[in-house]
């Protein structure tokens, strides 16, 4: 929970929140696995710009964006 939340706030409805995090890309990895990368965007967040995987997301509590499909162009 963030110092300045208001702890009786509630949670808006996923469809009515702002994105949490923007996606920026694929990377492969030198395993050969190919993870969707995003950027951050909760302004106030520890976390505001960085750049994570959905996993990295999920941890956060934070929602996944939509995020193409790896062979669309």
């Amino acid at each position: 929970m963030f110092k300045d939340e208001d702890p009786t706030a509630r949670a808006l409805p996923q469809s009515t929140r702002n994105e949490d995090a923007v996606f920026m890309g694929w990377q492969k990895t030198g395993s050969g696995e190919t993870l969707a990368l995003y950027n951050i965007t909760v302004a106030g967040h520890p976390s505001l710009g960085s750049t994570v995987t959905g996993e990295g997301l999920r941890k956060l509590n934070l929602q996944i964006p939509r995020t193409p499909f790896l062979n669309d162009k």
